[in-house]
């Protein structure tokens, strides 16, 4: 039997703020052990595209921002929020306040979770979105989506159904901002060293000309293009790389274009139609691509939002044991047991590296046969590790295996502390989670798993 939950997903982005409202349809699957699975999400309300209020550059507007969502929301007639995502994208996610917005918009509109969006996972939310992840896994080709939005050129390599890997610049269309006669607002560090490279003076106060701005659109184009086609790569494209290079070219069967500027480069606008560099820069980049395999996906501009609201949560296994005061939790970082380490110097490790809040998520992936005598030994283990920390610290157990009631019942025995264990989920060290409420009567709960916080 099938249940429906309702997943909001928000987006704040560099120019834009987006709301989508989508249906998560869940179902029990049955493969020697009962599994509950997301089966289908269905997008049931998109909101309008609002301009991202900032209170000055450096500064998003809250208040601002959770009164254009609360609109979106009573117009979509959502009263109850199940799960969901709020994430702050592109030069947006690098502005003082963007972290307490984010969790601030979290708590204000409804109980849910906030993922940080660093420019990878926003690459493989765009991807999901769009339904090029889907194609790929569906064809069994490789799929690049491309998203180039107002701050940032994010990509994501989709093979099969896996994300072979992401690619991410500081390259959007908000390089520069210009007043309708095209004098210069305001121009962004990035901006300035693409400004720098292509020899072109940009200050604010000062006109720049069409040919200068079709000269920076150039500069700014043929970064994408070497990012979406090496390695090797140009001196400025390493400049303005956000993460990590791959040493080895991709060979794709085709190239999807997400995102404000993605949307535009099947269109013709005027050049300062939204006051920046997009319209601009999707004229360079078409010249540029003309022969490539390209498509522009139905949802283009709101692919990040909807992969928000509807890709970024997954469900923990339906033999959990939590103590349900815990939720939900927020930005849990993840400390993994490996092979060679105990769980007394995982714990001690944990405790030394988040001695601000004190909480984290200890991921232990394989527990071994799931006897009562195993399950007895690791609860013993995980409970001796815990003994020298506060008893308001919670114990909050991640696992691959199917075995979270039974661990948690076990450990409950042994601690004061309150208990989670949630099975059948896959993080590393390093990663942040976010954890809901159950859904289910407490069967489930959600789940996201955040590989990149805020900023650089």
């Amino acid at each position: 039997m099938s249940e429906r939950f309702s997943s909001v997903g928000i987006d704040i982005g560099t120019t834009t703020t987006q709301t989508v409202v989508s249906e998560l349809t869940v179902e029990k699957r049955t493969n020697g052990v009962p599994k509950l699975d997301i089966v289908e999400r269905t997008v049931c309300y998109r909101g309008e595209i609002h301009e991202t209020p900032l209170s000055n550059p450096e500064t998003v507007d809250a208040a601002a921002v959770v009164a254009l969502v609360e609109g979106d929301l009573e117009d979509a007639g959502v009263h109850e929020i199940d799960t969901g995502a709020v994430i702050v994208t592109g030069e947006t996610a690098r502005t003082r306040n963007a972290e307490a917005v984010a969790h601030e918009l979290a708590e204000t509109v409804g109980e849910f979770v906030a993922a940080t969006a660093g420019a990878a996972l926003e690459a493989v939310l765009a991807g999901r979105g769009s339904g090029t992840a889907a194609r790929a896994a569906t064809e069994r080709t490789t799929i690049m989506n491309v998203d180039i939005g107002g701050g940032t050129t994010n990509a994501a390599v989709f093979e099969g159904n896996t994300v072979r890997e992401t690619r991410c610049l500081d390259v959007g269309g908000r390089a520069v901002r210009f007043a309708d006669d095209g004098t210069v607002i305001e121009i962004s560090g990035p901006g300035r060293t693409l400004a720098d490279a292509a020899g072109v003076a940009v200050e604010p106060g000062k006109v720049v000309e069409n040919a200068e701005r079709r000269r920076l659109a150039a500069t700014m184009a043929d970064c994408i293009v070497d990012l979406l086609r090496g390695p090797p790569f140009d001196s400025l494209t390493r400049e303005l790389t956000i993460g990590d290079l791959p040493e080895k070219a991709v060979s794709d069967d085709a190239v999807y274009l997400t995102g404000g500027v993605g949307k535009l480069v099947g269109e013709d606008a005027e050049p300062l139609r939204y006051g920046d560099m997009g319209v601009d820069l999707a004229a360079a980049l078409r010249e540029r691509i003309e022969g490539w395999e390209t498509a522009i996906p139905e949802e283009d501009i709101r692919a990040t939002v909807i992969g928000a609201g509807a890709y970024t949560t997954t469900l923990s296994g339906s033999t959990v044991a939590i103590d349900e005061q815990l939720l939900p939790r927020r930005n849990l970082p993840v400390v993994a047991v490996s092979g060679d380490s105990t769980f007394y110097e995982a714990v001690s490790t944990a405790r030394e590296l988040y001695t601000e809040s004190g909480e984290f998520a200890l991921f232990v992936a394989e527990i071994g046969s799931l006897t009562y005598d195993r399950i007895t030994t690791v609860a013993k283990a995980i409970a001796d590790a815990y003994e020298p920390v506060p008893e308001s610290l919670p114990i909050i157990i991640l696992t691959r295996q199917n075995c979270g009631k039974a661990l948690g019942r076990t450990i409950e025995n042994r601690v004061e502390n309150p208990v989670a264990v949630l099975d059948e989920l896959d993080v590393a060290c390093g990663d942040y989670v976010d954890i809901g409420k159950p859904l289910r009567n407490g069967e489930t709960v959600p789940v996201t798993i955040k590989t990149l916080a805020f900023g650089h």
